[in-house]
């Protein structure tokens, strides 16, 4: 495909997954940051020795019951499963509230035994990992985490606290892994409203504007490349797909986990785990 073919196919993937399907006004934000897919895609697609860490998981307080939503973990593991078939190593990484979640998505994936997932302590009590030793898998090894992607990841608001689409606090639920953006490594950040991590480099007042408790829950926390989704999963898809196009010789490696079938195995898996819907 020569560039401009591609480069037109990678706009069309863009518009499409910024559709406003949830009707929250997001399309001043998608708009302004409009034609960031392409170099983002590029990003990966260009290393010489890419390897991707994948962070996930928002935490629905408001749940019934409360549990990690839907949105994040089917997007995650979709994107990993096909950099993985392509041959490009591949982690997820999320808290301990959202475990459970995010590996039943990789084993819906298929995944679970060559993609491995981090999991970050919320305190001393649990099971998780400290996130700095976290950050010492990722730069270590034989290939270093050169790019580290965010699908719907909820990250500090202007105050300092995570907050979810009603404006509320949900740091009991949240642990603060936006500190996995802080590496040598290249920044992707997929969000559907403006308080995940990567949507600091949208303007706050941007997100105040348009956004329902937008001054509130926008996230201070910036990335090289936002995405601005409908839904992040499709943002996630986008992603892939671009890669795909970008990289003609294992492009084709990619495209079975583009198919819808595809993304409704990976729901049906969290759901299973106990996921919940968005509010």
């Amino acid at each position: 495909m020569c560039m401009d073919a591609a480069t037109r196919a990678i706009g069309l993937c863009e518009d499409l997954a910024a559709h406003d399907v949830q009707r929250r006004n997001i399309g001043p934000l998608a708009a302004h940051i409009r034609g960031t897919l392409l170099p983002a895609a590029r990003s990966v697609a260009s290393h010489p020795t890419p390897s991707v860490a994948i962070v996930t998981g928002f935490f629905l307080i408001h749940g019934e019951p409360p549990n990690c939503e839907t949105d994040g973990p089917p997007g995650a593991a979709h994107l990993a499963a096909g950099l993985a078939a392509a041959g490009i190593p591949c982690r997820l990484a999320t808290d301990v509230f959202s475990a459970d979640v995010v590996k039943s998505a990789a084993s819906g994936a298929g995944i679970e035994h060559i993609v491995p997932v981090d999991v970050v302590s919320a305190n001393d009590g649990d099971d998780g990992l400290p996130i700095d030793r976290v950050r010492e898998r990722w730069q270590g090894g034989p290939t270093p985490v050169s790019h580290v992607i965010s699908i719907e990841r909820c990250g500090p608001s202007a105050d300092g606290l995570p907050r979810d689409a009603r404006g509320v606090d949900i740091s009991s639920r949240n642990a603060p892994l936006e500190g996995l953006y802080r590496g040598d490594w290249v920044t992707i950040g997929i969000g559907d409203l403006g308080n995940e991590l990567g949507m600091g480099s949208l303007p706050g007042d941007l997100v105040a504007r348009n956004i329902r408790n937008g001054e509130a829950l926008w996230c201070t926390v910036p990335c090289d490349y936002p995405l601005v989704s409908g839904i992040s999963n499709w943002g996630a898809a986008a992603l892939l797909a671009a890669i795909a196009i970008l990289k003609a010789d294992v492009g084709h490696l990619m495209l079975p986990f583009l198919r819808p079938s595809f993304a409704e195995r990976l729901l049906e898996a969290v759901f299973r785990a106990g996921a919940v819907a968005s509010d």
